[in-house]
């Protein structure tokens, strides 16, 4: 019993060595490089919409520039030392924004030392310094930007290397009022629960609430606790009619946007 015993371990071994032996080893070299989204760990889970950030300095006191935060998230080995990383703006549709005016060049001396993957690092957070030009009082700008292969980084995913981020001085729909988050099985986002975004909506949200309702809080808000977020929706609900109820025995019309449409917190579930 003894001796079939060795015999099968025997085999076994030589079985094993002949698998590691016709094993490639891993060398491929190239590194790939592509913006990095939480919510779509996976590009089967991407929307076109999670590419797409708002900023507003209405939110921002009285400073004149701020920054935003967007991560990249590399692909294949890590390194010992820092790696360089190419960012550039792309032609967009929409009413572009301007280096030195709307925001802060991307080959800017004062940012190449962020735009880098750190040593022995897969994941880094690289800095959008936008800035407050007056002309931001009267429109929004878009800087449409994606990572640009260098000696470093080649491309990764075609869907995660493009990216854009809407920069105004005035109340505008916030990117996330459509971004869906996974709930319950499905992707919701704000828009599901309170319906279509209104300027004149929106400050009231800010007045009832005290809140910005901008991305990152309407992030924090969806994702959060379910009771608290069920607790901000009724109450929006009752001090609009309560409102309304108010400017009524004024003789005055319900609330509504600039373009008639009536101020209401409708879900939109099937959509």
């Amino acid at each position: 019993m003894k001796k079939i015993f060795n015999i099968f371990v025997l085999g076994l071994l030589l079985v094993t060595t002949s698998c590691e032996k016709s094993l490639e080893v891993f060398s491929d070299t190239t590194c790939r490089l592509n913006f990095y989204y939480r919510e779509a760990e996976i590009t089967s889970n991407f929307q076109p919409n999670m590419a797409q950030g708002s900023f507003s300095f209405i939110y921002s006191g009285n400073i004149q520039q701020d920054t935003v935060w967007v991560e990249v998230e590399s692909m294949g080995l890590l390194a010992d030392y820092d790696r360089p990383i190419t960012i550039e703006q792309v032609d967009t549709s929409a009413v572009m924004a301007v280096a030195g005016k709307h925001y802060v060049a991307f080959d800017d001396p004062s940012l190449v030392k962020y735009y880098v993957m750190p040593a022995g690092k897969a994941r880094t957070k690289l800095p959008i310094v936008v800035l407050r030009d007056a002309s931001l009082k009267h429109e929004s700008v878009v800087l449409k930007y994606h990572i640009k292969p260098n000696d470093f980084f080649t491309k990764g995913y075609d869907v995660f290397q493009t990216r854009s981020l809407s920069i105004t001085d005035r109340l505008a729909q916030p990117a996330y009022w459509t971004k869906g988050y996974p709930m319950y099985g499905y992707y919701y986002s704000l828009y599901n629960f309170i319906g279509y975004y209104g300027v004149v909506k929106h400050q009231f949200m800010i007045d009832i609430t005290g809140k910005p309702w901008d991305d990152a809080f309407i992030e924090e808000f969806i994702t959060g606790d379910t009771n608290y977020l069920n607790y901000i929706l009724n109450k929006l609900v009752s001090e609009l009619d309560k409102y309304n109820a108010k400017r009524q025995e004024q003789g005055l019309d319900v609330l509504r946007e600039e373009d008639g449409t009536e101020v209401n917190f409708d879900s939109r579930y099937d959509e």
